[in-house]
Protein backbone atom coordinates (compact mmCIF):
# COMPACT_ATOMS: atom_id res chain seq x y z
CA UNK A 1 0.00 0.00 0.00
CA UNK A 2 1.44 3.24 -1.27
CA UNK A 3 1.22 6.20 0.95
CA UNK A 4 1.78 10.15 0.12
CA UNK A 5 4.71 11.48 2.04
CA UNK A 6 4.95 15.53 2.49
CA UNK A 7 8.22 16.52 2.52
CA UNK A 8 8.71 19.18 5.51
CA UNK A 9 11.82 20.66 5.36
CA UNK A 10 15.30 20.68 4.68
CA UNK A 11 17.92 20.79 6.75
CA UNK A 12 21.31 21.88 6.57
CA UNK A 13 24.46 19.57 7.53
CA UNK A 14 24.91 19.10 11.32
CA UNK A 15 28.60 17.60 11.69
CA UNK A 16 28.78 16.03 15.82
CA UNK A 17 31.52 14.51 17.40
CA UNK A 18 31.34 10.62 18.04
CA UNK A 19 31.40 9.92 21.74
CA UNK A 20 31.16 6.72 23.69
CA UNK A 21 28.20 5.42 25.76
CA UNK A 22 27.02 3.09 28.06
CA UNK A 23 28.25 -0.16 28.83
CA UNK A 24 27.68 -1.45 25.07
CA UNK A 25 29.55 0.81 23.42
CA UNK A 26 27.10 3.13 21.65
CA UNK A 27 28.52 5.51 20.31
CA UNK A 28 26.74 8.94 19.18
CA UNK A 29 25.25 8.89 15.66
CA UNK A 30 27.21 11.41 12.98
CA UNK A 31 24.42 13.68 12.48
CA UNK A 32 23.55 14.56 8.59
CA UNK A 33 19.64 14.86 8.60
CA UNK A 34 19.00 15.13 5.58
CA UNK A 35 15.36 15.54 4.71
CA UNK A 36 12.36 14.85 7.54
CA UNK A 37 9.14 12.96 6.09
CA UNK A 38 6.07 12.90 7.69
CA UNK A 39 4.05 9.71 7.14
CA UNK A 40 0.73 11.53 7.12
CA UNK A 41 -1.62 8.12 7.72
CA UNK A 42 0.40 7.02 10.26
CA UNK A 43 1.58 10.08 12.18
CA UNK A 44 5.19 9.21 12.13
CA UNK A 45 7.97 11.60 11.72
CA UNK A 46 11.34 9.92 9.84
CA UNK A 47 14.58 11.92 9.58
CA UNK A 48 17.60 10.28 8.05
CA UNK A 49 20.40 10.11 10.30
CA UNK A 50 22.71 8.15 8.16
CA UNK A 51 25.47 7.27 8.22
CA UNK A 52 25.21 5.36 11.74
CA UNK A 53 27.99 4.43 13.83
CA UNK A 54 28.08 2.06 17.17
CA UNK A 55 26.28 -0.90 18.73
CA UNK A 56 24.04 -2.38 16.00
CA UNK A 57 20.72 -3.98 17.88
CA UNK A 58 18.36 -4.39 15.26
CA UNK A 59 18.58 -8.55 16.48
CA UNK A 60 19.51 -7.82 20.16
CA UNK A 61 23.63 -8.56 19.36
CA UNK A 62 26.13 -5.41 19.83
CA UNK A 63 28.41 -5.86 16.72
CA UNK A 64 29.84 -2.64 16.08
CA UNK A 65 29.27 -1.12 13.38
CA UNK A 66 30.00 1.69 11.15
CA UNK A 67 28.75 3.80 8.00
CA UNK A 68 25.07 2.13 7.81
CA UNK A 69 21.45 4.00 6.80
CA UNK A 70 19.72 4.91 9.90
CA UNK A 71 16.61 6.72 10.20
CA UNK A 72 15.26 8.52 13.22
CA UNK A 73 11.42 7.81 13.89
CA UNK A 74 9.28 9.99 15.94
CA UNK A 75 5.74 8.99 16.82
CA UNK A 76 3.50 11.93 16.74
CA UNK A 77 0.24 10.16 17.42
CA UNK A 78 -1.25 9.35 20.77
CA UNK A 79 -0.83 6.02 20.58
CA UNK A 80 2.30 3.66 21.31
CA UNK A 81 3.31 1.63 18.39
CA UNK A 82 3.16 -1.66 18.76
CA UNK A 83 5.36 -2.31 15.73
CA UNK A 84 6.51 -0.36 12.21
CA UNK A 85 8.08 -1.74 8.86
CA UNK A 86 9.19 1.21 7.13
CA UNK A 87 10.68 0.87 3.88
CA UNK A 88 12.35 3.65 1.88
CA UNK A 89 14.58 3.58 -1.46
CA UNK A 90 18.16 5.44 -1.79
CA UNK A 91 17.12 5.27 -6.07
CA UNK A 92 19.09 1.76 -6.39
CA UNK A 93 17.88 -0.31 -3.81
CA UNK A 94 15.19 -0.39 -0.79
CA UNK A 95 16.15 0.21 2.55
CA UNK A 96 14.16 -1.58 5.28
CA UNK A 97 13.33 -0.08 9.00
CA UNK A 98 11.66 -2.50 11.96
CA UNK A 99 10.44 -0.79 15.35
CA UNK A 100 7.98 -2.02 18.42
CA UNK A 101 7.19 -0.26 21.31
CA UNK A 102 7.34 3.07 20.41
CA UNK A 103 5.36 5.60 22.63
CA UNK A 104 3.50 8.65 21.69
CA UNK A 105 6.15 11.75 21.48
CA UNK A 106 8.95 9.63 21.56
CA UNK A 107 11.56 9.24 19.11
CA UNK A 108 14.71 6.19 18.53
CA UNK A 109 16.66 5.93 15.93
CA UNK A 110 16.90 3.05 14.04
CA UNK A 111 19.38 1.00 11.90
CA UNK A 112 18.78 -0.80 8.35
CA UNK A 113 17.81 -3.91 8.94
CA UNK A 114 20.15 -5.44 6.33
CA UNK A 115 23.13 -3.37 7.39
CA UNK A 116 23.52 -1.43 3.60
CA UNK A 117 25.67 1.17 3.80
CA UNK A 118 24.74 4.49 3.46
CA UNK A 119 25.49 5.63 0.18
CA UNK A 120 22.79 8.60 -1.34
CA UNK A 121 21.50 11.62 0.79
CA UNK A 122 18.49 11.36 -1.10
CA UNK A 123 15.97 8.64 0.05
CA UNK A 124 11.96 8.59 -0.47
CA UNK A 125 9.82 6.78 1.50
CA UNK A 126 8.30 3.52 -0.49
CA UNK A 127 5.60 1.62 1.99
CA UNK A 128 4.88 0.93 5.06
CA UNK A 129 2.76 -0.99 8.02
CA UNK A 130 2.50 0.09 11.31
CA UNK A 131 -0.35 -1.44 14.30
CA UNK A 132 -0.54 0.16 17.07
CA UNK A 133 -0.86 -1.01 20.57
CA UNK A 134 -4.72 -1.49 22.22
CA UNK A 135 -6.81 -2.37 25.30
CA UNK A 136 -3.75 -2.30 27.70
CA UNK A 137 -3.00 0.12 30.60
CA UNK A 138 0.20 2.00 30.44
CA UNK A 139 2.14 3.70 32.97
CA UNK A 140 5.82 4.82 32.60
CA UNK A 141 5.69 6.55 35.71
CA UNK A 142 4.67 3.41 38.26
CA UNK A 143 7.97 2.16 38.82
CA UNK A 144 11.49 2.89 38.82
CA UNK A 145 14.45 0.91 37.56
CA UNK A 146 17.67 1.22 39.66
CA UNK A 147 21.05 -1.02 38.11
CA UNK A 148 22.46 -3.34 40.40
CA UNK A 149 25.81 -3.88 38.89
CA UNK A 150 25.93 -7.19 39.01
CA UNK A 151 23.35 -8.18 36.05
CA UNK A 152 20.18 -7.76 38.01
CA UNK A 153 17.92 -4.93 38.32
CA UNK A 154 15.63 -3.89 41.48
CA UNK A 155 12.00 -2.69 40.51
CA UNK A 156 10.05 -0.22 42.71
CA UNK A 157 6.17 -0.11 42.58
CA UNK A 158 6.32 3.51 42.74
CA UNK A 159 2.09 3.61 43.32
CA UNK A 160 0.22 3.50 46.11
CA UNK A 161 -1.69 0.01 44.43
CA UNK A 162 -0.28 -3.58 43.91
CA UNK A 163 0.87 -3.69 40.37
CA UNK A 164 -0.48 -7.30 39.44
CA UNK A 165 1.93 -7.84 36.62
CA UNK A 166 4.45 -5.75 34.93
CA UNK A 167 6.23 -5.83 31.82
CA UNK A 168 9.17 -2.67 31.63
CA UNK A 169 10.30 -2.04 27.86
CA UNK A 170 13.75 -0.19 27.72
CA UNK A 171 15.93 0.97 25.15
CA UNK A 172 19.94 2.13 25.86
CA UNK A 173 21.00 5.63 24.08
CA UNK A 174 23.10 6.91 22.32
CA UNK A 175 25.35 10.01 23.81
CA UNK A 176 23.24 12.68 22.91
CA UNK A 177 20.51 10.64 25.15
CA UNK A 178 18.31 9.20 22.14
CA UNK A 179 17.06 5.74 22.19
CA UNK A 180 18.02 3.86 19.59
CA UNK A 181 17.72 0.54 17.85
CA UNK A 182 14.24 -1.00 16.87
CA UNK A 183 13.98 -3.54 18.95
CA UNK A 184 12.90 -3.07 22.69
CA UNK A 185 13.88 -5.17 25.29
CA UNK A 186 11.79 -6.06 28.24
CA UNK A 187 11.48 -7.23 31.94
CA UNK A 188 8.68 -8.91 33.41
CA UNK A 189 7.78 -8.81 37.13
CA UNK A 190 4.96 -10.69 38.85
CA UNK A 191 3.18 -8.54 41.58
CA UNK A 192 5.08 -6.07 43.71
CA UNK A 193 2.88 -5.06 46.48
CA UNK A 194 3.00 -0.88 46.97
CA UNK A 195 6.17 0.85 47.46
CA UNK A 196 8.19 -2.31 47.60
CA UNK A 197 10.77 -3.71 45.36
CA UNK A 198 11.80 -7.05 43.86
CA UNK A 199 15.62 -7.41 41.87
CA UNK A 200 15.24 -9.58 38.79
CA UNK A 201 17.43 -10.51 35.98
CA UNK A 202 18.31 -7.38 33.97
CA UNK A 203 18.16 -9.00 30.20
CA UNK A 204 20.78 -6.32 28.73
CA UNK A 205 20.00 -2.96 31.41
CA UNK A 206 22.69 -0.90 31.77
CA UNK A 207 23.13 2.31 32.87
CA UNK A 208 22.93 3.81 28.64
CA UNK A 209 19.26 2.41 29.32
CA UNK A 210 16.00 4.48 29.72
CA UNK A 211 12.05 3.36 30.28
CA UNK A 212 10.34 3.59 27.16
CA UNK A 213 6.62 2.35 28.80
CA UNK A 214 5.74 -0.13 31.26
CA UNK A 215 2.22 -2.30 30.80
CA UNK A 216 0.02 -3.11 33.78
CA UNK A 217 -1.41 -6.40 32.82
CA UNK A 218 -4.25 -8.01 35.10
CA UNK A 219 -4.56 -11.52 34.92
Amino acid sequence: MKKVICLLLAVALCVCMLAGCGQNGQKETESQVIKTFELEDEKITAENVSPYEGAYLEYGDFEMVSGLYAMKFTNNSDKTIQQAQLIFSDGTQELSFWLEMLPADQSVIVAEQSQLTAANEQLQYVDGTVSYLEGVQENKDCVQVSDNKDGTVQIKNVTGEMLPLVRVFFRPTDASGVPIGGLCRSIMVDGIEAGASVNVAGNGWDESCEVVTVLIINE
